[in-house]
């Protein structure tokens, strides 16, 4: 397993141009995916979770949601 910056980027300086392009767009994603800033609609539902203040089950709230009364 890599443990050093030193090892990973001696591996990337000797991979051909193909391999280092799709290293390079694995890279981007995680560098995306690990961001600190989430989107708006993140925000939202991170601040929502655990406020519930009713005790409905899970088929009560699909009724609700389906009009259902």
């Amino acid at each position: 397993m890599l443990t050093t910056e030193t090892e990973i980027l001696a591996i990337l300086r000797n991979l051909p141009q193909p391999a280092l392009d799709e290293a390079k767009i694995f890279l981007d994603f995680l560098a995306w995916r690990y961001q600190n800033n989430l989107p708006q609609g993140a925000n939202l539902i991170a601040s929502l979770r655990g406020k519930a203040t009713r005790d409905l089950s899970t088929d009560e709230i699909l009724s609700l949601t389906r009009g259902e009364e």
